[in-house]
């Protein structure tokens, strides 16, 4: 199984790396920092952060050639514009490769420019690149149903000013082409500006902070980072409905991610101290 660690410079400890029977192995050439990765055709794909002399340089790469305990080739498909950053990738069943854009190491709610709060596709080569969605604040993490090339996608809502933060909401969102969620003119404080735009899959409590998504079956599974509420994985049901709490219990600093595979649920906890982080799995 191969994991992301965004943990970003100067502090250490970010990457990709490979869990081998219960050991987490950070893999070489592997970039400071991963905001996701994916698995298609052989291939390992990474969301990857590296610094360079203006700041924070992000590139999609190709990873293949897999040993056992390296690959042996790695290939750079894209790179951001300058004050551009990637989050989460997944691939569609049109076989393109979905990327957010982060909304930024300085940036809350400023207003649009470029591809800012924009999701993007590229072929697998990461070339044809296209604008498939925009007015998204943060699209975070990825699931694709079976079949389907409109992904379900975490959102984080705006946290400033401070006073915003107790009012604002989170999202799950169900994004079809062309679709305008309207950020930064919407953000669901005051729902009359928001009556052009489209509308969450699902609303979610101020600072619910949705993390990873996965599914499996009819359901999707959701973690919560829980920063100011408690830190735990729910589901529902993927043509909506009311959220079922799956997982609690975490006792590290509260940031987990989320995978599914093969029908289990996995679960990444951050580290609270060195060599401390955790990853579980749960089968429903």
């Amino acid at each position: 199984m191969f994991v992301s660690d965004g943990t970003t410079p100067p502090a250490k400890g970010g990457g990709v790396y490979v869990l081998k029977r219960g050991t987490a192995v950070r893999l070489s050439g592997s970039p400071p920092a991963s905001f996701g990765v994916t698995w298609r055709k052989d291939t390992l794909y990474v969301s990857a952060v590296t610094v360079g002399a203006k700041g924070p340089v992000s590139q999609l790469l190709a990873w293949s050639g897999w040993n056992g305990t390296s690959f042996t080739r790695q290939k750079v498909l894209s790179t951001a514009p300058d004050g551009i950053l990637f989050n989460g990738l997944a691939f569609g069943a049109d076989g393109r490769l979905y990327v957010g854009v982060d909304v930024g190491l300085t940036n809350d709610h400023g207003p649009k420019k470029g591809l800012l709060y924009d999701i993007l596709s590229f072929n697998a080569a990461g070339k044809n690149m296209k604008v498939f969605a925009t007015g998204i604040r943060q699209p975070w993490q990825f699931a694709f149903p079976q079949g389907s090339s409109s992904p379900f996608v975490t959102n984080f809502g705006q946290d400033s000013p401070q006073s915003i933060q107790k009012v604002v909401l989170d999202f799950i969102l169900r994004v079809r082409n062309g679709q305008n969620y309207g950020f930064p003119t919407c953000n669901w404080v005051v729902v009359r500006k928001c009556a052009k735009f489209a509308a969450p899959f699902k609303f979610l409590a101020p600072h619910t902070d949705p993390g990873g998504l996965g599914i499996i079956g009819k359901r999707l599974y959701l973690s919560e980072f829980g920063f100011a509420r408690t830190a735990k994985v729910e589901s529902l049901p993927v043509t909506g409905g009311a959220l079922e709490t799956l997982l609690t219990g975490f006792k590290g600093e509260q940031f987990i991610g989320l995978g599914t595979n093969g029908g289990w649920v996995y679960v990444g906890e951050a580290a609270s101290g060195p060599g401390t982080g955790r990853v579980f799995r749960v089968k429903p």
